[in-house]
């Protein structure tokens, strides 16, 4: 190495500013390890409470929202086959009106905005009753038919 080159640089500073020595235990390996395991148990225990406390809440958010499902279902089910049965009821009053070609129910409107279920329920039941007004009407109008 060239002595040129090493003069150009400063020495490194001190780490410690004065000479005084600060007395810390010496603890031997065996004993550290011995308190980093017992620093990193402690924390798994820790941890472990806080996991088993967190898992009993999501459990019970899981059976909550699992309860609200089964409703939603049975709600569906309930209206779906009010429906259905508002379908069959409306051919069967409109049978006899042969112009007027029964086809299938018609598939749900996915564009409506969502509003709630009741208000859809109430709509369905109205149109069904506007549906047999309008019909006890006109046979009031219509003359017998000979059997």
């Amino acid at each position: 190495m060239n002595p040129m080159t090493t003069a150009m640089f400063e020495s490194v500073p001190a780490q410690r500013q004065s000479e005084e020595v600060i007395d810390v235990p010496a603890l031997s390996a065996v004993e550290r390890y011995k308190e980093i395991i017992a620093i990193a148990t402690e924390a798994a225990t820790r941890q472990r409470k806080l996991d088993e406390v967190r898992c009993a809440e999501l459990a019970e958010r899981i059976a909550a929202t699992q309860w609200e499902i089964s409703e939603v279902r049975d709600r569906e089910r309930v209206v779906r086959m009010g429906a259905a049965l508002h379908w069959e009821q409306a051919v069967e009053q409109l049978w006899d009106e042969r112009w007027l070609q029964m086809t299938t129910p018609p598939l749900p409107d996915e564009s409506v905005p969502p509003r709630p279920q009741s208000e859809y329920n109430a709509a369905m039941d109205s149109a069904y009753q506007a549906l047999e007004n309008s019909l006890a009407k006109r046979t009031l109008l219509r003359r017998k038919q000979k059997d």
